[in-house]
């Protein structure tokens, strides 16, 4: 029989057509979850993840062959990265820049450039091996915390297709970032003292953007310890935040500042920072980017997350609501004095991961998949861009563009 509805915008609408629509979401599910019926589905989402992440947003690989030439145009970050490895407490040719003098505390690339003879490709190889690994260790915990192989395999191609996945492969440059997400993931994800620690201190000395991330990890286990002990108490979330895994936390970030502090007073006393007391992003020269940032950074997950803060709010959490949206208040806030924005932002993802799970406790299964179908719809059909400072807002093109246009430069039409 052919019902007809009528709809919230006043058109008359056959009950069949709303069948129609929703036998494919069933059909693509089912299909979907078939594909991951093998004993090493997850290795084979990961790198499925990946192969279409790279596929639809190409990273920027010409720079680095120029870097590579003897007679190339140099990436200037590897340059200081290969000094401080040279000399780690004295590097040479550190000019007033803002790169440079950022990374005067940034220890783990000048590392790795020792041990491989400053490999850069080898480098880069790790990175991109923390990328596979960090989307495979959340996928491996989705599955552990829902059972459901069509929830994780939304949630991995989502997670795939934003910038704290792409930027890991896509990152030539020498920021290192890749590095940072994947040991504040695992720190996350542990319940070990020991991991945590050293997990934090890698991350820590990668980037300052990770210190500051750490109080992400914090409401993480606030909200998971909330949820297990079933005490949403302001009382109970203060002890989560002090106790247990967010102690580790505390002792790390201690140390670092210690250290931190030791070597500029000993070694780099004059050190100064020229963007400390400046928000970037209120500068007439980046303004244009915040809004575009703020978006792109997320993409997709946004709906995740929004779906998490309505879940909380419908079932009275306000101290959780409270918690996060401070959190995130200081995400922005940071995040808007640097040029590169969408960096800074992506440290975000312990704010994602929060949604996964406060959907996991408080929505059905066959609403949290659609949320997360969805979700990574947007996230896979949303063209990877992001802000550099200085207005510009980069795309990084598909595969076969990235084709097309090496055959413009050979063939010389200049269409680009």
């Amino acid at each position: 029989m052919n019902v007809t509805l009528k709809c919230i915008f006043g058109y008359n609408l056959p009950y069949t057509s709303f069948m129609l629509l929703e036998n494919f979401y069933e059909s693509l599910t089912s299909w979907f979850e078939a594909k991951l019926s093998d004993k090493n589905w997850l290795l084979k989402l990961t790198l499925f993840a990946v192969f279409i992440s790279l596929f639809l947003a190409f990273p920027p690989y010409s720079l680095l062959v120029s870097h590579l030439k003897t007679n190339g145009v140099k990436l200037d970050a590897w340059v200081f990265i290969q000094n401080q490895a040279q000399d780690l407490l004295h590097p040479k040719d550190m000019d007033f820049d803002v790169r440079r003098e950022n990374m005067i505390l940034r220890w783990t690339l000048p590392f790795l450039s020792f041990i491989t003879n400053h490999n850069v490709v080898l480098i880069l190889i790790a990175q991109a091996m923390c990328g596979v690994f960090f989307l495979h260790n959340i996928g491996r915990y989705v599955f552990r915390m829902s059972g459901d192989k069509a929830i994780t395999g939304f949630f991995v191609l989502a997670i795939a297709h934003i910038f704290v996945s792409v930027w890991t492969f896509a990152d030539i440059h020498g920021y290192g970032d890749g590095f940072a997400y994947f040991f504040l993931l695992t720190a996350l994800l542990s319940r070990n003292v020991f991991v945590i620690f050293i997990s934090l201190q890698i991350a820590f000395f990668t980037d300052e953007r990770a210190v500051v991330a750490g109080g992400y990890l914090l409401l993480w286990w606030i909200v998971v310890k909330a949820y297990e002990r079933n005490d949403f108490s302001l009382l109970g979330m203060v002890k989560a935040g002090l106790f247990g895994e967010s102690a580790v936390v505390w002792a790390a970030w201690v140390c670092y500042f210690g250290v931190r502090n030791y070597v500029l007073a000993t070694y780099f006393p004059n050190h100064s920072y020229s963007t400390i007391g400046t928000p970037v992003l209120f500068a007439n020269a980046h303004r244009n980017g915040l809004g575009s940032s703020i978006w792109s950074a997320f993409e997709g997950t946004w709906l995740l997350m929004g779906s998490a803060l309505l879940a909380l709010f419908l079932t009275r959490r306000y101290w959780l609501i409270a918690a996060l949206s401070i959190g995130f208040a200081i995400l922005v806030a940071t995040g808007i004095y640097v040029h590169d924005i969408d960096r800074a932002l992506s440290y975000g993802f312990p704010f994602i991961l929060a949604a996964v799970f406060i959907l996991h406790k408080t929505a059905s299964l066959t609403s949290f998949r659609l949320i997360l179908f969805f979700t990574m719809l947007i996230c896979v059909g949303h063209p990877q861009v992001f802000y550099m400072g200085y207005n510009k807002i980069l795309w990084l093109e598909p595969l076969p563009m990235k084709a097309f246009m090496l055959l413009d430069k050979v063939m010389s039409w200049n269409l680009f």
